[in-house]
């Protein structure tokens, strides 16, 4: 797999994708965006091309917002979608057009709706974005918890798409890798 300039590709890192019923933000999503929040250093920090891609809806706006300490930077792009998939944004492939021939990694949030929305359009493109699972975190889907939720999403991810673990990628990177 080749690393040359890689994209990273920040998908739903917005506060409603993380914030539970109860208000507050699961354990296991608390890693994940602390995950994200290392990769995105060091994705800043190396030159690599980093865009985010939001989910708009007509309801408020204030839990669209995007995770502290996830939020873009002005040189970064920002894609505004109201479907599912990253690819919904009529812009969004021209990422993928200018990453070609090198690693597009996906992390972010909504694991079981649009990461994996976004995978298969990604399939029927004949790209390959590789996904990181353990920087994708979900909210559950009763009568699933998170674990569960995110362990259904993964299994489809997974026959479809490149899967890169958190270990193999700060192993790839040894010299510039992000703290785990």
């Amino acid at each position: 797999m080749s690393f040359t300039d890689p994209c990273l590709i920040l998908l739903d890192c917005q506060r409603d994708q993380v914030t539970g019923a109860d208000g507050r933000v699961a354990p296991e999503n608390r890693v994940v965006i602390e995950r994200i929040r290392d990769l995105l250093r060091h994705a800043r920090q190396s030159g690599w091309r980093v865009c985010h891609c939001q989910f708009r809806s007509d309801g408020p706006e204030a839990g669209r917002a995007p995770i502290d300490g996830l939020r873009p930077t002005a040189q970064e792009a920002v894609f505004q979608r109201r479907g599912l998939s990253a690819f919904s944004d009529p812009y969004f492939h021209q990422v993928l057009a200018r990453s070609a021939g090198s690693t597009a990694l996906l992390v972010g949030f909504s694991a079981p709706f649009s990461i994996l929305a976004t995978v298969f359009d990604d399939c029927n493109r004949d790209k390959a974005i590789t996904v990181i699972p353990d920087a994708v975190g979900a909210l559950a889907v009763e009568p699933r918890d998170i674990a569960e939720t995110r362990s259904m999403a993964f299994d489809l991810v997974a026959r479809m798409s490149p899967v890169m673990d958190w270990e193999a990628l700060t192993r790839d990177w040894p010299a510039e890798a992000p703290v785990a």
